[in-house]
């Protein structure tokens, strides 16, 4: 079996209560599709998880994918973590510490010590916005570097002879070509969905199936009859957290629903 999970968003609880309902035993795998952080409240404690899961495991069974989350928190690290320089410019009011303020720093203080965010906000008070990115970045690699390192080394998709298991999407344009015509910028961020036939089935989330299947009531696992399952069931809103399983064997595949295995049928919305 083939479990995927996609879409945490810092939603520590909806994740181990779903984690109940995966056997690791013998040839079982999970792939976790990306976006572990942010809008929920607990971000760190998702990461530790499934870090930790993977670390118990190994690297076979517990396949850990990058989200385009991930890749924005990589991004601001990046930026800062070597101080200031002039030719910054918009980066310091357009960072990922920015836009986590607008939330009362609700994935940063998941990532740092009580202290640390105690010590940020003092800060706040007189230092420009670009020294307290600075010192943001300084404070959570000093916690939570090995997380970061983690974190870089999380491939954008995982193959099996028949799927492709992304966070967001592939070239499809590229048809058989994909793993070469696609950037991360497709794999990590691909806007909108693609439906239809392609030459390998994807699981993907990024983007919330009710989205996808124009309905805001629905938060299933959306299948369009042919080639892609999309698993975003948007769970930091709704609070239902999708969990897909692929029996390789039969070459089916299932949502899992209070331990219940429950065929998963092409989306028709007046069915």
């Amino acid at each position: 079996m083939i479990y995927a999970m996609s879409d945490i968003h810092g939603c520590i609880d909806a994740l181990e209560k779903k984690m109940e309902n995966v056997n690791l035993e013998g040839d079982n795998r999970i792939i976790f599709l990306g976006d572990y952080i942010d809008y929920g409240k607990n971000s760190g404690s998702v990461l530790r998880f499934i870090h930790d899961l993977q670390k118990q495991y190994g690297e076979e069974k517990v396949i850990v994918l990058k989200g385009n989350h991930e890749a924005m928190l990589l991004e601001w690290i990046d930026d800062f973590k070597k101080g200031l320089t002039p030719e910054m410019g918009e980066l310091v009011y357009d960072s990922w510490l920015k836009t986590d303020s607008e939330h009362r720093y609700n994935t940063f203080r998941t990532l740092v010590k009580k202290e640390q965010l105690e010590q940020l906000l003092e800060i706040k008070k007189t230092a420009s916005f670009g020294k307290l990115n600075v010192t943001a970045v300084k404070m959570l690699l000093e916690t939570n570097g090995d997380l970061i390192k983690w974190i870089r080394l999380m491939p954008s998709f995982y193959e099996t002879p028949n799927q492709i298991f992304v966070h967001a999407g592939v070239d499809e344009e590229a048809e058989d070509f994909w793993k070469w015509g696609t950037g991360d910028e497709i794999f990590l961020g691909k806007f909108p969905a693609s439906l239809g036939k392609f030459c390998k089935t994807i699981v993907a989330g990024h983007v919330g199936t009710g989205s996808i299947a124009r309905d805001k009531s629905f938060h299933d696992i959306y299948y369009d009859g042919v080639s892609h399952y999309y698993i975003d069931g948007s769970v930091y809103k709704h609070g239902k957290l999708l969990l897909l399983a692929y029996d390789e064997e039969n070459d089916k595949y299932y949502q899992i629903e209070n331990g219940r295995q429950v065929p998963i049928h092409k989306f028709e919305k007046y069915r």
